[in-house]
């Protein structure tokens, strides 16, 4: 498939995308609502929050400029969305981050400037980086919980963020546009020499993507700190009604059965 054929063929593949994305959004919506009017949770302020934390989470992704650290190549950006889906996952669960995260893919979508392939591989970055934390957190709603989720999920992230750019992102941009890897490569080793050789795809993950994405998830982590500790209150207060509601549902379901 030549260069032109596969832009064509993915220009029609984001509006399938986009529509399979919609239904998952509906769908997880739908099946929120059902589980927590059987936990006697409210559904309309679930509803709400995910709602203002998604087009929070949108602002920060489609809106708000992303922007490079200066030893990264074009394609390498910072963009801090993750911030506002930390948040409402600490508040809800994990569901309502992975509600979030759609939202956020589904609107930027339409502007897409790398096939889809760009905001699929941020899909599943953001994921990775953020259910490991707050699936930790809600094991255990204390500020300890944060920092030791924080670390496993920056961790987990960095290792898949260099996986993905040297076997999906550094070969798709190549097809993509039509670059062969040695402009790739050029491109690269004009700002860190290093990124040469033979192995340079190898030292671009190392001397590239892990240092941003360390840099990155510091400064996502700081803001999210920041503001848990103004929020902490509300949140533990989301977070632990839920418990509790859970808690007494559970034995009433037993006495049924």
């Amino acid at each position: 498939m030549s260069s032109a054929d596969f832009q064509q063929f993915m220009s029609w593949f984001k509006w399938v995308l986009m529509g399979i994305l919609l239904l998952i959004v509906v769908g997880l919506i739908i099946f929120s609502i059902f589980n927590y009017k059987k936990k006697n949770i409210n559904t309309v302020k679930f509803i709400a929050v995910t709602g203002i934390f998604g087009a929070l989470a949108t602002i920060l992704y489609v809106v708000v400029p992303d922007f490079g650290l200066g030893f990264t190549p074009p394609w390498l950006k910072v963009h801090l969305d993750e911030i506002p889906i930390f948040l409402v996952g600490y508040m809800y669960g994990p569901l309502s981050a992975i509600i979030v995260t759609l939202i956020k893919t589904l609107v930027k979508l339409p502007m897409t400037s790398t096939a889809c392939v760009g905001e699929i591989g941020d899909f599943f970055f953001t994921l990775v980086f953020v259910l490991p934390a707050i699936i930790i957190y809600e094991k255990r709603r204390k500020i300890s919980s944060v920092f030791i989720g924080m670390g496993v999920s920056s961790t987990l992230q960095v290792i898949f963020a260099m996986i993905m750019n040297i076997y999906v992102m550094i070969p798709f941009y190549s097809t993509l546009y039509n670059l062969p890897l040695e402009a790739l490569e050029g491109m690269c080793s004009k700002i860190i020499p290093a990124v040469s050789g033979e192995n340079w795809v190898y030292m671009y993950a190392v001397c590239m993507v892990l240092p941003m994405n360390v840099i990155k998830d510091s400064i996502v982590f700081a803001v999210v700190l920041l503001i848990y500790k103004r929020l902490h209150i509300l949140i533990d207060k989301i977070g632990r009604k839920n418990e509790k509601i859970e808690e007494k549902a559970e034995p009433s379901a037993s006495r049924e059965n």
